[in-house]
């Protein structure tokens, strides 16, 4: 009896000890099998911030909850590891997009920098980070994360894809249009069946004064996506260029049979349509309206909403429209050019001085600008302090007679007669028709041969 209890014991003691020698492996495989998981997570995730554009033409499009719930799951199945700081320096980026399709744009640059301290060299980061940066009105720094993720080894083609168009748009608006052009006909050469790089082509196109081209490229972006809207606004922006509204007309309802909540297509229909004359300016008006629905932190449905204000000599509701596309864009030349308009209007002649003032400081091309502050100060009496603007605004606005035709006025009041006379002269070259500065040029020429002349010169 004692033999077969020692025999037992001895036993029960080895599978104790086989048990505990097994144990290692088992958790190891565990291990591996967790760690397979939270890869394939892992690869989710990215997979869903890194969607091409014809899935997901736009930033705040891009499946941000996906990539959140895949990339959550890394941290808790492979705790500690380098997979797992990535995950969590990308999830950073989903929250960024999160931020973006929430018009939370703090919370977006909160979370873009963080991923970018926590993974500083990832195409994947620079590309969120550049977005949002160029978001918060930094263009120069977003060209250069832009530019850096286009020459990224790691970036995925659709990533380049994405940051190609954003760079492109970046350039755009600088005034490049021709080093936009270089870099959407390269991606075009790599993405030739992406409609939204081929949307771009033809943006590029047109912005360099290639009309013919532009409209090939948004031809071929409507065929690779019928359900994309863009390339067919366009086409209804080329049709509006060459004077031809009902042709953009039809093209925006062709566009807005697509999408019918495309605030895009609602504003350039709302313009179309006011360009159509007094009998369609209440229905343009809805269709503003909608598109400041539809895009409420945009400024371009205020600034036209403005201009039809403008229009119909609404002044002050002018103003208040003007003021409301500033709160959303400050860097607004147009709206605050057009405030200044407004504030004239009024009487508020102070007021629209400081506006145009502002628009030369923060846009200093802008000519209408510069005229209007020369009028301004030119109807405030102060003649010397109007010559300097309106010779700019003259420069600027080669074939306008107004800023000329103020800069005569001008220098009639500091008696500079000869100077006068000679901006009266370029006035009717370029408006030959215009009674004022013939009527002061006639004024200025006591010889009278010389009045013939003038006289003969105005009548060709």
């Amino acid at each position: 009896m004692l033999q077969v209890s020692v025999v037992k014991r001895k036993a029960f003691l080895w599978i104790t000890t086989a048990l505990a020698l097994a144990a290692p492996p088992a958790a190891l495989g565990l291990r591996w099998r967790d760690a397979r998981r939270a890869e394939s997570h892992l690869t989710r995730g990215v997979e869903a911030l890194t969607a091409p554009l014809e899935r997901a033409p736009t930033p705040e499009s891009l499946d941000w909850q996906a990539a959140e719930r895949e990339l959550a799951q890394v941290s808790t199945l492979d705790p500690g590891s380098p997979m797992a700081r990535r995950a969590e320096a990308l999830l950073h980026v989903a929250r960024a997009y999160e931020g973006l399709s929430r018009g939370e744009l703090v919370m977006a640059q909160t979370e873009a920098t963080t991923a970018a301290r926590m993974l500083p060299d990832a195409a994947l980061v620079k590309l969120a980070l550049a977005i949002v940066t160029l978001r918060r009105g930094d263009a120069p720094r977003a060209e250069r994360l832009f530019d850096a993720v286009d020459h990224s080894p790691d970036a995925p083609a659709a990533l380049r894809a994405r940051s190609g168009v954003h760079h492109a748009d970046v350039l755009l608006d600088a005034g490049r249009a021709h080093d936009a052009l270089a870099l959407v006909e390269a991606l075009d050469r790599t993405f030739s069946r992406s409609a939204p790089v081929a949307n771009r082509v033809g943006l590029v196109r047109a912005a360099v004064g290639d009309a013919e081209g532009a409209g090939a490229a948004f031809e071929r972006a409507r065929s690779l996506d019928p359900r994309d809207p863009a390339p067919v606004v366009n086409l209804a922006r080329l049709a509006r260029a060459r004077g031809d509204s009902a042709a953009a007309r039809s093209l925006l309802e062709q566009a807005l049979g697509i999408d019918g909540q495309n605030g895009e297509a609602w504003l350039a229909y709302g313009v179309v349509l006011a360009e159509l004359g007094p009998a369609q300016l209440s229905a343009a008006r809805a269709a503003v309206l909608r598109a400041a629905r539809l895009r409420p932190d945009d400024a371009e449905p205020w600034v036209a909403q403005g201009d039809l204000d403008l229009r119909e000599a609404q002044w002050p509701r002018a103003v208040e429209s003007f003021r409301e596309a500033l709160q959303r864009n400050a860097g607004h030349a147009g709206a605050r050019t057009n405030l200044g308009v407004a504030l004239a209007r009024t009487g508020d002649r102070a007021g629209a001085a400081r506006a145009f003032l502002e628009a030369t400081e923060r846009a200093p091309n802008t000519g209408a600008a510069w005229n209007g502050l020369g009028a301004m100060r030119l109807a405030s009496g102060d003649a010397a302090g109007a010559v300097g603007p309106l010779q700019q605004a003259a420069a600027l606005l080669t074939d306008d007679p107004n800023p000329t035709l103020n800069l005569g006025l001008a220098l009639l009041r500091l008696q500079r007669w000869g100077d006068a006379a000679q901006a009266f002269r370029e006035t009717l070259r370029r408006q030959p028709d215009n009674q004022v500065a013939l009527s002061h040029l006639l004024t200025l020429q006591p010889d009278p041969a010389a009045r013939a002349r003038v006289l003969r010169i105005a009548m060709r």
